[in-house]
């Protein structure tokens, strides 16, 4: 979590796409839930805060996603030291409908598997995965569709005495947001 002036982590609201995001962090804090691949905006409020966002006492997080490239297939991804991700977007239909897929996962538990005794198992992996539609309608209408699905797992497995023990700990985010803005006049 994060404190905002003195309040505490519960104190402030975290939006991706209108959908509230309860843990905003992966490996006990180390890691934002947020793929910046698949982030356009994000706006901080940290006083004066909008009526509309339900009256946090710290602050408020509105991410947005980016809408997909409507005109060609772009892609990228990278491989890091503990974490690979992708993200591909394009045009469903050119000009008018378009999508977003972005993923991440760490490959912790496949990097200390060698060094772990043949009678134990350790690990612990994070993943996520942003994915949004846009449709532009006509000039005064349009669709978003976007979601984000997140896990963090802990896990322990030991065999022992002929006696097998496994514990873990899993946790994560999964939203969903359908959006339709409409514009009345030009006003």
């Amino acid at each position: 979590g994060f404190n905002v002036r003195g309040g505490g982590a519960d104190q402030n609201l975290v939006l991706l796409d209108e959908a509230t995001i309860y843990n905003s962090s992966h490996l006990f804090g180390l890691f934002s839930v947020f793929n910046p691949d698949a982030i356009k905006d994000l706006k901080l409020y940290k006083g004066g805060i909008p009526a509309r966002y339900g009256g946090r006492l710290s602050s408020v997080i509105d991410l947005q996603m980016k809408d997909g490239n409507k005109e060609k297939i772009h892609g990228e991804a990278g491989i890091g030291l503990i974490a690979a991700r992708f993200t591909l977007e394009g045009p469903i239909i050119k000009n008018k409908c378009s999508f977003l897929v972005s993923a991440r996962r760490t490959y912790i538990d496949a990097l200390i598997y060698p060094f772990l005794p043949k009678d134990g198992k350790l690990g612990y992996y994070f993943y996520d995965m942003n994915a949004k539609i846009n449709y532009i309608v006509n000039d005064k209408n349009r669709l978003y569709l976007s979601g984000y699905f997140g896990k963090d797992k802990f896990y322990l497995n030991t065999k022992a005495n002929n006696s097998e023990s496994k514990a873990g700990l899993v946790w994560g985010n999964a939203t969903g947001t359908v959006r339709w803005n409409h514009i009345i006049n030009s006003k």
